[in-house]
């Protein structure tokens, strides 16, 4: 049976059977992201009334936003599973304890995520509030007041409930295994096998971005599952008109637009692809009614939902992508200090396509402390073995196989163009996608960053998927072939990030349960893990902040853990 599935990848029918099949995953999958999505909406709406945060207020929405989450999608299924939105809800219990194992030991995520979900969950109203609220006796970062903060809600919600900060980061792997079970669903629906379906669904959510940023509150991954789960739906969509693969693609569209900056000029290009698409499938009217569905949905996501920080960036500050953009702008990239000289030297002076092809073929590496070299593909150095679980790569951070795996897609895709036979309807459309995701690689000026362009990762998926979908025995060999690097390089890649993750977070619970022991008070600067304190504080510590320049012990420790490859911050036992 498993080899008859492997020399027939893929059938080039769909029938009733596998759209029900189908069906059940996305009854089960879309919850995974409806809840959330509801949440912020529902948090929204209760900040822009005037009010805070509280116990009472968080359990109610997260209730209202969970009820609605599991019953909204079965509004538009003509047969439904009774017990799909038990399994909803068991996914749910069992991302947030898995997502609760393990401490966030990312800059970022313990730096000015931790501020805004902090200052959330005690009551700073960014809608209302004039005054910018002191978070662990620091003042708030700009990126924590001007940033987009869709998944700050939710996580807020969770802290303000009284979940452990640590399940604050769970949206990453809700909005994973939704974008898991409608990518598997609509594979076999299109006509793939189950198990083709099944691997080629692993390769797309093992995202090497997905993967290393997947235990922290970081969000370029989570990005990249909502173009995902936006690409998917609109083609399902417009193959079949399902009613709830619109409905998914217009609610993605409200969460990704409220995640990142970035997310916006992507979705303008996803957004005009699809609406061109429709246009030369069925028509002006139709792709008009797209356009006008996603247009509002955009509308309400940047304008009514995102009005902070959007539009009180653009009232206040002259640009709504303010503080990176327009007067006053900050530079992330060469600026000074360890927040925002983020270019590694040996990129400078290089130009934007140099830096792009630099980082594509180089080794995986930090971007610090050594300078790195470009390799020939699919070669592998046991340096990269380590730096592929980084949670911020700079240089080839898709992993160490990524630059030849491009290659071998490449050369796919221009077997499928040349040799018009070997196509098929599916084929074709495959490949229009992955040349719709290198547009929007293309004009993101920082795009050598892989975090920056997570869906990158889907160009090769795509293409393979093609090859696979071909009239052609050789192009499903290559197709496979490309399947199984990407699996290996993205083992490699979850590997590393793992084994980091359980030493940061091993460091981290160590230095707390040996401070306890010694007992005292401690008199703690945390640098740019301000999250530290917290947990600390949360373990029954008394701790109390100190600036850098008042640490009076003569040796104080480091921070365990601070983040990825850095030390920082300083702990002394207080002398008074």
């Amino acid at each position: 049976m498993i080899a008859h599935l492997l020399l027939s990848p893929y059938d080039h029918a769909s029938d009733d059977r596998k759209g029900t099949q189908s069906a059940i995953l996305w009854e089960i999958g879309t919850p995974l992201l409806f809840f959330p999505v509801l949440a912020f909406i529902l948090t929204t709406l209760w900040l822009t009334a005037g009010s805070a945060l509280s116990a009472p207020v968080a359990w109610v929405i997260l209730g209202a936003s969970l009820a609605g989450g599991l019953y909204l999608p079965r509004f538009f299924l003509s047969g439904r599973w009774r017990f799909a939105p038990l399994v909803s809800v068991g996914l749910i219990v069992v991302a947030l304890i898995v997502t609760g194992l393990v401490h966030d030991t990312s800059m970022d995520g313990q730096h000015y995520h931790f501020q805004a979900i902090y200052a959330l969950a005690q009551g700073w109203n960014p809608l209302h509030g004039n005054a910018e609220p002191a978070v662990i006796s620091d003042p708030i970062t700009l990126w924590a007041i001007h940033y987009p903060r869709g998944g700050w809600d939710f996580a807020a919600l969770l802290m303000t409930a009284g979940f452990p900060l640590a399940m604050g980061k769970v949206l990453n792997l809700l909005v994973l295994l939704a974008g898991a079970a409608v990518l598997g669903g609509a594979l076999f629906r299109a006509g793939f096998s189950w198990l083709v379906a099944a691997l080629l669904t692993a390769v797309v959510s093992l995202n090497p971005i997905v993967l290393s940023q997947l235990f922290t509150a970081m969000n370029d991954g989570l990005l990249g599952v909502c173009i995902l789960i936006f690409t998917v739906s609109i083609m399902m969509w417009a193959r079949y008109d399902d009613k709830l693969a619109l409905a998914t693609a217009l609610i993605t569209l409200l969460l990704a637009l409220n995640l990142k900056f970035s997310a916006i000029p992507m979705f303008v290009i996803l957004c005009g692809f699809a609406c061109a698409g429709i246009f030369f499938q069925r028509g002006l009217r139709r792709a008009a009614a797209l356009a006008a569905g996603l247009f509002a949905s955009a509308f309400v996501a940047v304008v009514l939902l995102g009005w902070s920080p959007y539009m009180q960036n653009f009232l206040d500050q002259g640009h709504i992508f303010h503080p990176i953009m327009g007067p006053n702008a900050v530079d992330i990239m060469t600026g000074e200090g360890p927040a925002l000289d983020n270019t590694p030297e040996v990129l400078e002076g290089m130009s934007a396509a140099e830096r792009f092809f630099y980082s594509l073929f180089s080794e995986t590496h930090s971007g610090y402390a050594t300078t790195p070299q470009l390799k020939f593909p699919l070669s592998i150095s046991p340096q990269e073995l380590r730096a592929a679980g980084g949670v911020d790569v700079r240089l080839s951070g898709f992993g160490p196989f990524f630059s030849g795996i491009f290659l071998l897609s490449i050369a796919a895709a221009l077997a499928l163009v040349v040799r018009p036979r070997w196509r098929s309807e599916t084929t074709l459309w495959l490949l229009v996608i992955s040349a719709m995701m290198i547009l929007s690689v293309i004009v993101m000026p920082q795009n050598w960053w892989a975090r920056y362009v997570p869906q990158f990762w889907f160009v090769p998926v795509a293409i393979t998927a093609a090859a696979l979908a071909a009239n052609s025995r050789a192009a499903q060999i290559l197709g496979g072939l490309i399947l199984a690097l990407m699996l290996f390089n993205s083992l490699i890649v979850g590997a590393a990030g793992a084994r980091l993750a359980a030493q940061r977070d091993a460091e981290v619970n160590a230095q707390i349960n040996a401070m306890a022991a010694a007992g005292g008070r401690y008199c703690v600067y945390p640098d740019m893990a301000h999250s530290r304190i917290y947990l600390m504080r949360e373990a029954g510590l008394d701790i109390r902040y100190q600036p850098a320049e008042a640490i009076s012990c003569a040796e104080p420790q480091e921070i365990a853990g601070y983040g990825p490859d850095r030390y920082g911050g300083a702990i002394c036992t207080c002398q008074d």
